[in-house]
């Protein structure tokens, strides 16, 4: 039940409804009496049909955004606070193809700087990759890997001006987004992620000079750069897991060169920013004592200390400690 509103909410976020395989879907009652509840799934075409007495007033509208809304704000909830880095994985449960499917759906509309997307997903399922994988990772980083049916290697793309042309072509066809803007793009990306250390150091230099006379970017390495945006796919792909009802843990204890070299991924072009094993996490006894750290949600700083108004330091009121 919490994957659907989630699934809305994930496609809201881009003021539009989700559209895939057989058709597009969209949250709807099926009838007056179903107004008070969550609605379920309809066919997009049924959602827009006008026979006689199925249209809605703008005030029943109103209360099913808003319950639509309230739906998605606690499956979203649900799927933060059950999130968790499992320590150890039941070896014995697999991942259905289809749910995989669904979670890499959502793992790949999450937002990227100037929609460049410079990163990849690599899936490791089978035993084979699964052993050469862990024969990579450190400590008992290699047993997760050993353990989880999936585990997802992300690779941040080092050189992200590569792939300008394919956003400029995506964009154009699909977008229709106009022409000056799609024409700045090689340089705007160019600029924030091109290659090399000097080419950093005069645009350091350079904004940093022209800061205190107008707005000026903050130029970060392109290794930091193309890293930010493939920790935000991780995120997401991490969340789209709990919302399904997966574990996972996020690892960077292994050798990013032996990695690339195992599965194939060329290493003049990308980075290995995290690993994150997923599955099923292995019952405890009730008598173990992991079992109650297992329980407890890791804590967190008190919100007043990471969370300010306006400055530095003038702690945000008001901010529940979850």
């Amino acid at each position: 039940m919490t994957f659907l509103p989630f699934h809305h909410l994930v496609t809201r976020r881009l003021g539009m409804y989700r559209s895939g395989g057989k058709g597009a879907w969209l949250f709807l009652p099926t009838s007056s009496s179903a107004r008070s509840r969550p609605g379920r799934l309809r066919p997009f075409h049924a959602a827009f049909s006008t026979s006689a007495g199925a249209q809605h007033s703008e005030e029943e509208n109103e209360d099913h955004e808003s319950s639509l809304a309230r739906a998605g704000i606690s499956a979203f909830k649900r799927a933060v606070l059950a999130r968790h880095s499992t320590k150890a994985f039941d070896a014995k449960r697999e991942i259905a193809d289809e749910t995989l499917a669904a979670i890499l759906a959502l793992t790949l509309r999450c937002p990227t700087s100037f929609n460049v997307q410079p990163y990849t997903v690599t899936i490791v399922q089978s035993e084979d990759t699964k052993q050469k994988l862990a024969a990579c990772m450190l400590g008992p980083n290699s047993a997760r890997v050993l353990q989880a049916p999936v585990t997802a290697v992300f690779a941040a793309d080092l050189d992200p001006v590569q792939l300008v042309p394919r956003v400029q072509s995506l964009e154009r066809r699909k977008r229709g987004l106009p022409e000056a803007y799609l024409a700045t793009l090689p340089f705007s990306v160019a600029f924030l992620a091109g290659k090399g250390h000097l080419a950093h150091a005069f645009k350091d230099l350079f904004t940093t000079a022209m800061s205190p006379l107008q707005p000026m970017p903050s130029v970060s390495t392109l290794e930091a750069w193309s890293y930010k945006n493939t920790a935000i796919a991780a995120s997401w792909y991490m969340l789209a897991c709990s919302v399904h009802g997966l574990d996972t843990c996020p690892m960077e204890g292994f050798d990013g060169r032996r990695i690339m070299h195992e599965l194939h991924i060329p290493a003049s072009r990308y980075a290995i920013p995290l690993v994150v094993s997923t599955g099923f996490a292995m019952p405890l006894p009730s008598s173990s004592p992991e079992r109650n750290k297992e329980a407890k949600r890791s804590p967190r700083f008190p919100p007043e200390a990471v969370v300010f108004k306006d400055q530095y330091g003038h702690a945000y009121k008001g901010i529940s400690q979850l």
